[in-house]
């Protein structure tokens, strides 16, 4: 991956990290700037944005120990399911 890294959340027990890669990064230009990597750095997954249509990528990350939530460029809050990068919306801020 290149491009800088936005934020990053550490998850316990050696899970891995949440990564927020900046949204003009080249391998990112699609949108799915939020990615799960695991110890060694392999993408286990990246979230893609709730938005159709026009381009829309996350700005935000924020892990609690139990939930990981996310906002967008187009003003939505949204759920990231951890295992499987399902992404649900939970509102939309504008």
């Amino acid at each position: 991956m290149s491009g800088p890294v936005i934020d990053r959340v550490n998850l316990a027990d050696k899970a891995g990290s949440i990564l927020l890669y900046d949204w003009m990064a080249e391998d990112v230009k699609d949108g799915r700037n939020l990615m799960r990597v695991d110890i060694k750095g392999n993408v286990l997954w990246k979230a893609s944005p709730p938005t159709t249509g026009m381009q829309d990528c996350f700005t935000h990350v924020q892990w609690d120990g139990r939930a990981l939530t996310a906002n967008t460029w187009s003003c939505y809050h949204a759920g990231v399911d951890l295992e499987n990068d399902e992404v649900t919306v939970l509102a939309f801020t504008k």
